[in-house]
């Protein structure tokens, strides 16, 4: 295939060379990754890729030196390390240290070729710049983005492997890659980053002269040259004379090829006291969250506000910003770096691939459509991405579901639409435990005036933290869950993180639990309780009640103040009252609905509040196991706007709680699936566990640093 498209390329060499020519393509791709060799064999399209990628890789080596010592990157082989998709991703990373006076200096080129026909450019050059612009970005920021980040290190101790693994140096070469090495993971190597999209249009033989070199919009230091039929057929043959094209670029880009290749450090990183240089990525990241900066004691604590809601006495809002992200100095230490061992293991990789075969198996006996796209282990269940046509449509699946279970032994959770595919998620044997340290050693949040964007699970579908926000989403919430579902844990969670992220006089908590709280007996003591858990319901009518006439009272703030909004308060530096968010978490509610009084009380409330508090800084959460109709009226359902459905026992509870069927074949054990307002479409999740211990270690730890400060 490759030998045919450089005959095509009518380049007048004998039949002879253009062997040798077709060889050397091949040799060269085969440098790079044996899988680019691989796909090209399989189809006629990749034999395109092979060419382009090696003629990218040619122009890159003879613009910065073919002296030079170069390692290359396939980076569809660390898709995953670039949190991107195969196909969204740019094709070479190309890693090239030298040493000028003494600087130890890399060069990092990334770049991304399309070889096509004429009548695709067009497409395929946006495509290209894309794809590009995509990864540049990735990079970039890893290494030269602003704030500091976490995974900073990571990404260059993967950078410094990468160079000793890849980077082919003579026995007798003096330069030692260890120095590099060292000088990359302690951020003392200057690095410089450029990256190029080619496209190199092979045909048709009259297609018109199209070539051009311009800077790729909104990616700094980066560039596409497109080079028409008559170009690449010089450009080839430079490349089978291994001559320097550097003429033929200025022909093409019609100015010089010169770059201000500019050299610079990687900016700040995490503080650490040191990395060892033979330290491998998990363990340099065990150092960065031992060894993180923790925030210093806030001082000052603000006064009693003189007018406090009879239950929850009114503080003033903290306005000084935290020295870090968590809102306590010992929380660190008292849960987040409690690092997990718990990871996917191969035997585990292994399922996930014979689930792919059985599934591909299962739909081609059904006769339809099975090319699988994209597959994915969750702590749930494995992600299959089949390509959608008129002969693979979701509902076609979904008549199939039992036969997968009886036949197949697939245990079909959820069949979902995205566009162009029908995505299928098939429960795990063994799920995968995520905990509530693993999730937030990845969680940084802003602290600085208080935090309103809870964490409260993993998306199953691309592994990203899930939050949920008042400000951001609706004000309020309802949670469902049958028992055994993970409902107690998942409140557990929104409970821990406004503890963690908030100071007292930063956000309240007005817990009521007509089961005594003999799920929140850990959270006895906490500073943000200011009251004990509110277990009777003429209690819990009076408390609701005094909400509505605080959240009056909080408008008459905010018309003396000039602002919309409890939270404009924290940054206003006159403000006459700063008061705290209080947050209404109502478990089991419906144990008390079946009194009509109380039904009538609390819709009332709820009402009132759903409209008006969200800028009074009044947020509930109500969870129940049935919210059924006759317990839960349409009216109070439509105020509690976000839905986080745990698994539900039947599908008209589903129906009810999410809106849609689906939450009756969730897994339990805080397998979640949620409607969130601002959020599109459904969203599926695991809440991280949460144990007793756990849970009273970090509220001693905020009860002793309270009790210090006060």
């Amino acid at each position: 295939m490759v030998l045919r498209r450089t005959k095509d390329l009518n380049l007048g060499l004998a039949q002879e060379q253009y062997q040798h020519l077709a060889a050397r393509f091949i040799r060269d791709a085969n440098d790079i990754s044996g899988d680019i060799v691989l796909r090209a064999a399989k189809r006629g399209k990749n034999a395109n890729e092979l060419m382009g990628i090696v003629l990218s890789r040619y122009l890159i080596k003879r613009e910065l030196g073919k002296e030079r010592y170069f390692g290359w990157y396939f980076l569809d082989d660390y898709a995953d390390w670039l949190g991107q998709r195969e196909e969204q991703i740019a094709d070479i990373l190309a890693l090239s240290p030298e040493q000028v006076d003494g600087v130890l200096r890399l060069a990092i080129v990334v770049t991304e070729a399309k070889y096509i026909d004429v009548a695709s450019l067009a497409s395929k050059r946006r495509e290209s710049q894309k794809q590009l612009r995509d990864t540049m970005r990735r990079v970039r920021e890893a290494l030269f983005g602003s704030p500091e980040r976490l995974d900073r290190d990571l990404w260059l101790a993967r950078i410094s492997d990468l160079i000793l693994d890849g980077v082919q140096i003579p026995a007798s070469a003096t330069i030692n890659l260890s120095d590099w090495r060292r000088a990359i993971r302690e951020g003392n190597c200057d690095i410089s980053l450029m990256g190029y999209s080619h496209v190199f249009v092979s045909g048709p033989t009259d297609s018109p002269e199209c070539s051009e070199r311009v800077a790729v919009a909104d990616c700094e230091n980066s560039y596409q040259e497109i080079f028409s039929r008559s170009k690449l057929r010089e450009l080839v043959l430079y490349y089978w004379n291994e001559s320097d094209p550097v003429a033929l670029r200025l022909d093409v880009g019609g100015e010089s090829t010169e770059i201000d290749r500019t050299y610079s450090k990687p900016t700040q990183r995490v503080a650490q006291s040191s990395v060892g240089s033979a330290a491998d990525s998990s363990s340099t990241a065990q150092k960065l969250l031992d060894e993180a900066k923790l925030p210093e004691t806030f001082s000052n604590q603000a006064s009693i506000s003189s007018t406090p809601l009879p239950i929850i006495p009114e503080q003033s809002m903290q306005t000084q910003p935290a020295v870090s992200s968590w809102a306590w100095n010992r929380l660190p230490d008292a849960l987040i770096n409690q690092m997990p061992k718990l990871q996917d293991t191969n035997s585990e990789e292994s399922w996930l691939n014979e689930a792919a075969i059985a599934t591909k198996a299962a739909l081609q006996l059904f006769q339809l459509n099975s090319r699988l796209i994209e597959k994915k282990l969750t702590p749930n269940a494995a992600i299959l991405k089949f390509q959608g046509s008129a002969n693979l449509t979701v509902e076609q699946v979904i008549r199939r579901r039992s036969e997968f279970l009886t036949t197949h032994k697939l245990n079909v959770i959820s069949v979902r639409a995205e566009p162009g595919v029908v995505a299928l998620s098939i429960a795990r044997p063994v799920r995968r435990v995520l905990t509530l340290p693993e999730l937030w050693s990845r969680w940084n949040p802003d602290c600085s005036r208080g935090n309103q964007q809870l964490l409260i699970g993993e998306r199953e579908e691309n592994g990203s933290l899930l939050y949920l926000s008042p400000l951001d989403n609706a004000p309020h919430t309802l949670i469902a869950g049958s028992t055994g579902s993970g409902k107690s844990v998942l409140m557990q969670n929104i409970i821990l993180s406004i503890a963690a992220t908030n100071r007292p006089e930063q956000a309240q908590i007005l817990l009521i639990d007509p089961k005594k709280g003999v799920d929140y007996a850990a959270f006895k003591g906490l500073p943000h309780l200011q009251t004990e858990v509110i277990k009777a319901a003429d209690e819990s009518l009076t408390v609701l009640n005094q909400l509505v006439v605080e959240m009056n009272r909080r408008y008459d703030i905010l018309e003396t103040n000039g602002v919309s909004k409890v939270t404009d308060l924290y940054v206003k530096p006159d403000a006459s009252e700063t008061p705290p968010i209080i947050w209404v978490i109502h478990d089991e509610f419906a144990v008390w609905m079946l009194d009509d009084d109380y039904k009538e009380n609390v819709s009332n409330v709820v009402s009132s509040l759903g409209v008006m508090a969200r800028a009074a800084g009044i947020f509930l959460v109500f969870a129940a196991q049935r919210p059924d109709a006759n317990i839960m009226p349409m009216q109070l359902r439509t105020n509690l706007g976000n839905r986080l459905v745990l698994r539900v026992d039947g599908e008209g509870t589903s129906e009810i709680a999410l809106g849609e069927k689906g939450a009756e074949r969730l897994l339990g054990k805080g397998h979640l699936a949620a409607k969130i307002e601002g959020e599109s479409g459904l969203i599926t999740a695991q809440v991280p566990l949460v144990t007793s211990a756990q849970i009273e270690k970090m509220v001693a730890s905020i009860r002793q640093e309270y009790g210090a400060i006060r």
